[in-house]
């Protein structure tokens, strides 16, 4: 068994410790999840997404752990969902689930109980029949009329769950997109590696941002003896800053400090001669923030070293001139590359396509419990209708436990509350409830758009849990 089968199997152990006792309040035992294709996700971009919700493993162990919950699930996979992941129609055949066409699933026989797909909703998912729930990402922020999620809210049938928001943002725990960040510091990191491997340099290495990626990037760059010290900056937060010396204790590799804004003196000094330099910054729900200028950058980083830009989904964190606002990330990479030259500049839009076998098996990991608990839900409930009302009715809390450090008998609880938090949209009486997880200037496009198509939206409040119209 591989180390994400055992990550897999214990998540649904837990799950299935603080289950078992409801089997005998199944409201209906046939459960079903249809796995969507992120295929045409990303075209438009040139960043066309290769990776799948949930590998065919993971699949198998979920459909187990229902049966053995005494209900009857059914997956239903979208053809070639994984083959751009190295993942065959097949193995989900191998694995208990039922392949079909985008157009079998608008004729399958009732509606689906959860829709997962990794990315935002795609286009084909508006003609599932609803009710159901739908959990995978959403991408707020860049709201479009021709948009997959568009036309899925103007038939204001699915629950959308996002999985940037699942879990507790308040204390920084949010599993999903905390494990696809990981992930990326660790591509960052590969990347550096391999070039100082390359060019037969050792030396400093510069880690911009201390969450998620840059402190997955610092521990991967000191597992590399061509890495001689690595100086990881954060905001100048003395608490923050104290917990990531913490984590780094007894390395003396590692040096942590401050830095906040554009060439910051700290951040300028640490690059003075760097044999790399990567930038993991981030702001929730925004662009990411200019640390530093292009000219300070190129002053500074040794002539033959490496810049990686984990933050280039965002815009990037390299303030310069010539880039235009209306620039698509693959235009900004393009002009850095050749603007920074000789030092390499590495970046990719949605850059866990680099490893997208892996990145399917990591994302699955983590969205598992959560899709697992939607089905659980939809048998106690009779439905998604129901599993919404349930989610409606419980307050949002900003202080909700991770669900695999509680007792397990208070684990489903906690994957209920994580998912409540991530409640972006739901329908409720007719109406189209949208949440403050969706940005401001989103909202007023959603309704602009749905009051064109004839439904009501009604926004809800999160951070107390009010629902106006």
């Amino acid at each position: 068994m591989t180390t994400g089968e055992r990550l897999t199997a214990r998540h649904l152990a837990v799950l299935k410790d603080s289950t078992g006792h409801l089997t005998a309040s199944w409201k209906k035992r046939n459960v079903t999840l249809v796995l969507g294709n992120d295929r045409e996700i990303g075209r438009a971009e040139r960043s066309q997404e290769r990776r799948v919700g949930l590998t065919p493993d993971q699949v198998r162990h979920l459909i187990g752990f229902l049966r053995d919950l005494e209900l009857l699930p059914t997956v239903l996979v979208v053809e070639k969902a994984g083959s751009r992941a190295g993942y065959a129609d097949a193995d989900y055949v191998h694995a208990g689930a039922e392949v079909v066409t985008v157009e079998e699933l608008r004729w399958h026989d009732g509606p689906p109980d959860v829709v997962h797909a990794l990315k935002e909703p795609s286009s084909y998912e508006a003609t599932i029949p609803g009710p159901f729930c739908r959990i995978g990402a959403l991408h707020a922020g860049g709201f479009h009329e021709d948009s997959g999620f568009a036309l899925l809210a103007a038939g204001a049938r699915a629950a959308v769950f996002d999985g940037s928001n699942i879990g507790c943002g308040a204390t920084g725990r949010i599993p999903i997109r905390g494990r696809m960040s990981v992930f990326a510091g660790e591509i960052a990191a590969d990347w550096v590696v391999e070039h100082l491997e390359r060019r037969q340099r050792r030396g400093r290495v510069v880690v911009v941002g201390a969450g998620y990626a840059g402190r997955a990037c610092a521990h991967r760059l000191l597992g590399s003896d061509r890495v001689s010290e690595v100086v990881l900056l954060d905001r100048k937060d003395p608490a923050r800053l104290t917990r990531i010396r913490t984590e780094f204790e007894g390395e003396g590799r590692v040096r942590v400090a401050g830095a906040e804004g554009t060439d910051d003196r700290d951040l300028i000094e640490a690059l003075h001669g760097a044999e790399g330099v990567v930038f993991a910054v981030a702001v929730p729900g925004g662009r990411a923030p200019k640390v530093v200028t292009l000219d300070r950058l190129r002053e500074g980083l040794n002539p033959e070293g490496i810049a990686v830009d984990v933050s280039i989904d965002e815009r990037g964190a390299i303030s310069a001139p010539g880039i235009q606002p209306d620039w698509p990330a693959s235009r900004i990479i393009e002009f850095l590359e050749q603007d920074l030259s000789p030092i390499r500049y590495r970046a990719a839009s949605n850059m866990l396509r680099a490893c997208p076998h892996e990145a399917s098996e990591a994302h699955g990991e983590v969205i598992l419990p959560y899709i697992a608990t939607l089905l659980l839900l939809s048998a106690l409930d009779n439905g998604p209708l129901g599993v919404i009302r349930r989610l409606r009715a419980r307050p949002v809390r900003r202080d909700n436990p991770d669900p695999l450090a509680v007792p397990v008998e208070q684990a489903f609880e906690a994957f209920i509350q994580d998912l409540r938090n991530g409640m972006a949209c739901y329908p409720h009486e007719g109406a189209f409830v949208v949440t403050d997880i969706i940005p401001p200037r989103d909202c007023r496009l959603i309704e602009a758009f749905l009051a064109r198509h004839g439904v009501r939206v009604v926004r809800e409040d999160l951070a107390s849990g009010v629902a106006a119209g």
